[in-house]
């Protein structure tokens, strides 16, 4: 001990409780690895592995933080007499008068001793070398300290009240020789970037505002609905029409206005619920500190980013809707904001927070999917990642004198063009459900049997050379009905047909003059025994037979030219019946 360190306490870690941590750790960890060698069998494995390199990322850092303190040989922390020796600057005692002030910062999961150092002596401290080369604005202000507590072997009460006696003893000893215990600093010298409240007045208006437009674009989807919501849940198909993002789509067709609907929309009463209390927690978190305009642009630009890497990542026919990659993109960017106020008050609050929201989002162990919904975990880290970049790049021009970053202006015109796109897709979204509404087949298999019956009569007068297959429709949309014309229809319509020719024998089949054996004998070629096929299928299930007619339906599926009315019906058909 040095002579002038009469007393000197030295607190190890913790490292029972840091090695139970890491060992969860490296349990996760070999978790996620396991599911990269094993991924589900109808999911593609390539958004797996891209969320597995990213969790191994993620684990190396936090390897890289916690083994050098398991390890570590050297105390944790020294009071003494003559100053505090902390981790962040090994090796280098900062003297009790070179503490401005300090704070206690206490949380569920924290419990941290904030120093505020005099900028002079803060930049005569060197940090461990790579720490040391990186940048200020990312490792924070050396002028500002966070010591914490829950890590360390002691109760951290007496280690709190240790520290207040010493420093007090100092200050007083300062005192005694005519020193001040503050010396003036001009305002040019301090570091630390402005700190404003998270409880300082006003409301997220912003967030209220969005919630309120998430919650009106959902009633109108169960407005505009093709199908009917099954409890609460609006069909994938009635998601598609309504703006959803599908690969196909996008890619072939150019429908990429759907990257900007999608995450307008939700797909349950339950995953709009999740989500609508994620955002209004970001936005108690986030919005008061970082302005409205900045957080509108972080979140429309997640949403974007999420929107992106679910349509990159995901099966080209996945429909894809929800406003989790905007909130994830939230998250990642209050961490990445955290930064700016350092080891703070503020720096825990955000990181705390965040944490409670982002890592169930991205981690397939604790999350699980909502009202049979699927998560698509590609968005969320879609999201994630850009919300996390756009707030470093916030930072890296966000001038300490400031309360909020600059470029206000370029923030609110990307939301504005964000919202204008989303907005202008109305014109397609409304002009595809006009078509689909009329569309005969659309309203037989969403229950609308009169209005089917209704369209399959036109298009048999508007298609003469297919009216034969359009009055056939048009008997099965009557038959599910319960329309008592239905049989004396369908025998007018035979009566125009050739008897010789084909799908005659379809008509004689449903009229009770032969067997589905028989039809199928009859047909010629292979377009015609795959529709004698599905025919067969609808007779059976007209006869209540659903499980002889559920393999002529997936034969006829396979067999029948997408272009076929037969195609389509025999998708719907074991779609009704359940057959994925």
């Amino acid at each position: 001990m040095k002579p002038e360190e009469l007393r000197r306490t030295e607190y190890a870690y913790n490292k029972r409780k840091m090695l139970l941590i890491f060992l969860v750790l490296v349990a996760v960890t070999a978790g996620v690895i396991w599911l990269g060698f094993h991924p589900p069998r109808d999911k593609d494995p390539h958004p797996v592995w891209i969320f597995v390199s990213l969790w191994l990322v993620l684990f190396g850092i936090l390897a890289s933080l916690a083994l050098p303190k398991l390890l570590s040989k050297r105390p944790a922390l020294i009071i003494s007499t003559a100053g505090i020796c902390v981790p962040s600057f090994p090796d280098q005692i900062l003297p009790w008068s070179a503490i401005r002030s300090f704070d206690r910062v206490q949380a569920k999961y924290s419990d941290v001793i904030v120093l505020h150092l005099e900028p002079i002596v803060a930049r005569t401290l060197t940090r461990p070398w790579l720490v040391n080369r990186l940048p200020e604005w990312l490792t924070g202000s050396r002028a500002k300290v966070g010591i914490a507590l829950q890590v360390l072997r002691g109760n951290p009460d007496t280690i709190f009240g240790q520290f207040v006696g010493l420093l007090s003893e100092a200050y007083e000893a300062a005192e005694r020789q005519g020193m001040p215990e503050d010396s003036s600093i001009a305002p040019d010298d301090e570091e630390e970037a402005l700190e404003p409240a998270l409880n300082s007045g006003g409301h997220p208006i912003f967030t209220y505002v969005l919630l309120a437009i998430l919650v009106a674009v959902y009633l109108a989807e169960l407005a505009f609905s093709i199908e009917p919501p099954v409890a609460g849940s609006l069909p994938t198909w009635s998601l598609y029409l309504l703006g959803g993002t599908v690969r196909r789509s996008i890619v072939e067709y150019g429908e990429w206005w759907r990257l900007f609907t999608a995450p307008f929309m939700h797909g349950g009463i339950l995953h709009l619920a999740f989500n609508c209390v994620s955002l209004w927690f970001a936005g108690q978190l986030f919005e008061r500190l970082i302005g409205w305009r900045w957080f509108a642009a972080i979140f429309f630009a997640s949403a974007l980013g999420g929107s992106v890497a679910s349509v990159w990542v995901n099966d080209q026919y996945t429909v894809g809707v929800g406003a989790s990659g905007g909130i994830v993109g939230l998250f990642a960017a209050v961490v990445a904001a955290s930064f700016r106020f350092r080891s703070g008050p503020i720096a825990n609050a955000l990181r705390m927070g965040a944490a409670q929201i982002l890592i169930p989002s991205l981690l397939p162990f604790l999350s699980a999917a909502r009202g049979g919904e699927n998560i698509d975990y590609a968005g969320h880290f879609g999201g994630a990642l850009t919300g996390a970049a756009l707030s470093f790049l916030v930072l890296a021009f966000w001038p300490r004198e400031r309360p909020t970053p600059r470029f206000g202006a370029a923030a609110t015109a990307f939301s504005a063009l964000f919202v204008i796109v989303a907005a202008a897709a109305l014109w397609p979204i409304s002009t595809t459900l006009q078509f689909v509404a009329n569309n005969p087949m659309t309203n037989f298999f969403a229950g609308k049997y009169e209005q089917a019956a209704t369209g399959f009569a036109s298009e048999a007068t508007e298609n003469p050379e297919n009216a034969a297959y359009y009055n056939l429709w048009r008997f099965f949309a009557q038959k599910r009905g319960n329309d008592t014309k239905a049989i004396s229809d369908l025998e007018a319509a035979a009566g125009k047909m050739d008897q010789a020719t084909w799908p005659y024998p379809v008509y004689s089949l449903f009229l009770g003059a032969s067997k589905p054996d028989e039809m199928i004998a009859k047909a010629a070629d292979g377009n015609q025994r795959c529709e004698a096929v599905f025919y067969s299928g609808e007779w059976y299930l007209l006869n209540g037979n659903a499980e002889e007619a559920r393999p002529r339906f997936q034969t006829a599926l396979s067999s029948c030219p997408k272009t076929f009315l037969e195609y389509d019906g025999a998708a719907g058909e074991l779609k009704s019946l359940g057959v994925q």
